[in-house]
């Protein structure tokens, strides 16, 4: 099992937060318990198991420019807790974050966090194409 620093994934999370995406639909996405995904947006682990960096890689490239969807009121309310959460502490959207640094040790984004409404609605059929049944270590 390969450690790698938690930064850029922590990032990628929060980013996805500020688009409304929540720790419960991105741990559902990646097939991880809720728990882990909150541990590592909350800054509480220093690294991450490198598997588990690649599958947040590859959810938050499917879904950086999309918002989730809001047909229920159970959506509709952990969407906005997730942004809510996200304007609370500052995280950007993820066109705040520089790509090219993202995985960097230390990285700080230079903007924080803005309203953002994407340019869709993100599926879960994305999120199957990506999540395919991974396990990933405990943190």
């Amino acid at each position: 099992m390969t450690r790698v620093d938690a930064n850029g994934t922590r990032l990628r999370l929060r980013a996805l937060h500020a688009m409304g995406h929540g720790s419960a639909r991105i741990a559902g996405a990646q097939g991880v318990r809720e728990r882990n995904i909150q541990k590592v947006v909350k800054g509480n682990v220093r690294t991450v198991d490198a598997a588990l960096l690649r599958a947040v890689g590859e959810l938050y490239e499917a879904w950086w420019a999309l918002h989730p969807p809001e047909r229920t009121r159970a959506d509709r309310a952990a969407a906005t807790a997730a942004r809510h959460r996200a304007a609370q502490d500052n995280w950007c959207t993820p066109v705040g974050l520089n790509d090219d640094q993202l995985d960097q040790p230390g990285y700080v984004p230079t903007c924080g966090y803005r309203p953002a409404t994407g340019v869709g609605v993100a599926t879960d059929r994305e999120a199957d194409c990506v999540a395919g049944g991974r396990e990933f270590a405990e943190l």
